[in-house]
């Protein structure tokens, strides 16, 4: 992992603790949910990075859309809940949850959901998104059913994948990757069918 992709992680295991119990920051970043970074320019002050991110001239867009990415699709997930709905806060608690990557989290939904085909195709399209604006709208869906099963999620696992998911020698990897975590479970329950 490389210092930016650090610094990413850095950043959202220290905003989202900062926007989680203000309802007001909350609804603000839900309205961003499937909009371009910018045309919404009061949450510019949540999303942008500070200068440590900054510096890195020829990611910053990449890293910025990431962010934003991540956070209006967090306060879309946090809303109503109690307890926060991120995992990897910390550096141990992402040690511990061994990646709650969006793969993994939209597996743990297909097995608790009484609609798997839902899941199933919500999960596709978020697959095939051509870019971040598309893939949120389509995450967008599976956010809502995870929010309703009470299933958590590494949101800064989930912007350092958004980042890497713009860039073309990752794009392939982040989605094998979530592909790989959305049947892990599955799989382990087969195994245990078959001893």
């Amino acid at each position: 992992m490389n210092q930016e992709e650090m610094d990413i992680l850095r950043f959202m295991r220290g905003r989202i603790p900062r926007i989680y119990s203000s309802k007001a920051a909350l609804a603000r970043l839900r309205r961003g949910i499937g909009k371009e970074i910018g045309i919404m320019p009061d949450l510019l002050g949540f999303v942008l990075p500070e200068y440590e991110i900054s510096s890195y001239l020829h990611q910053e867009g990449q890293i910025e859309k990431a962010i934003y990415t991540s956070l209006t699709l967090y306060a879309f997930h946090q809303q109503g809940m109690e307890c926060c709905m991120s995992d990897g806060l910390t550096e141990d608690d992402a040690a511990v949850s061994h990646r709650n990557s969006f793969g993994y989290a939209a597996g743990k939904l297909y097995q608790a959901s009484a609609n798997k085909a839902g899941v199933q195709r919500r999960f596709n399209q978020v697959l095939t998104a051509k870019g971040l604006t598309e893939l949120s709208v389509h995450a967008r869906g599976i956010v809502g059913l995870m929010k309703q099963h009470n299933i958590r999620m590494d949101y800064p696992q989930f912007a350092l994948d958004l980042y890497r998911f713009q860039q073309l020698d990752w794009h392939r990897t982040i989605i094998l990757d979530w592909g790989k975590d959305y049947y892990m479970k599955d799989a382990k329950s087969r195994k245990g069918e078959n001893k």
